[in-house]
């Protein structure tokens, strides 16, 4: 995987979506950002995430087409898509914009240019900060750090096969556990959510190689059969021509 530089950064270009989805572009980069005036090397999965570019191989137009699940015996469970469209502009420069489409309909996220690193990527944080701020009634600030601060130090990598269109494929695998090292997690008003992992699944050969971005809240009797509590899974179903 080709890494570049940190000053290549997401220039937002609508306000709509507010501080949270500031907060999640900032996780992306804070990788490096945050490491300025120390010696601490950038990991291996803060590198594969957020200082690789995913979109590199993408020839525009192309559609990227998103499936978000959520279930699990906490929330009624509900399915919704993202789009990730990426054209040229009449200034040449690259554009990239993502619509998710749920029961309550349409939603516009920020219109972003000349990045490479995947945007649905940061569509899943987004969520994601969002709704442990909601479930705990922590600071979104706070979440986003243990999610940094989990892929710098403790992320495990394995390789897996994964299957899309058709084709079986070798991956990489990143799994952290944020909130288990997280000192103020016995304020959680749920202490499940203590135990949620998120796995990270790259490939490079699909495009955009961000393949799979899963949530998971097991079950409490730790049976891998029993109905997990949360279970939140952003997942690529195809790639084609943007309409």
């Amino acid at each position: 995987m080709k890494v570049v530089p940190l000053a290549s950064r997401y220039p937002v270009r609508s306000c709509a979506a507010g501080a949270l989805w500031a907060l999640a572009a900032a996780l992306a980069y804070a990788a490096g950002a945050a490491r300025a005036d120390d010696t601490t090397a950038i990991s291996r999965a803060e590198t594969m995430l957020f200082l690789t570019p995913h979109l590199e191989q993408v020839k525009p137009p192309k559609r990227l087409h998103y499936e978000f699940r959520k279930s699990g015996s906490l929330e009624k469970g509900f399915t919704e898509t993202l789009d990730v469209d990426i054209s040229t502009g009449s200034d040449g420069k690259r554009k990239i914009a993502m619509r998710s489409f749920s029961s309550t309909g349409q939603r516009q996220s920020p219109e972003f240019e000349s990045t490479e690193t995947n945007p649905a990527l940061l569509f899943y944080l987004n969520r994601e900060i969002s709704e442990m701020q909601r479930l705990t009634r922590g600071s979104p600030f706070h979440f986003a750090k243990q999610i940094r601060i989990a892929l710098a130090e403790s992320a495990k990598i394995k390789d897996v096969d994964i299957h899309f269109d058709g084709q079986t494929l070798r991956a990489q695998q990143i799994t952290i556990s944020p909130y288990q090292s997280d000192p103020y997690h016995d304020r959680y008003p749920d202490q499940r959510l203590t135990a949620k992992q998120y796995t990270f699944t790259v490939c490079d050969a699909v495009p955009g190689e961000l393949y799979e971005v899963r949530g998971l809240v097991p079950a409490p009797s730790g049976s891998p059969g029993d109905e997990p509590v949360i279970d939140e899974t952003l997942r690529l179903s195809s790639a084609g021509a943007a309409k």
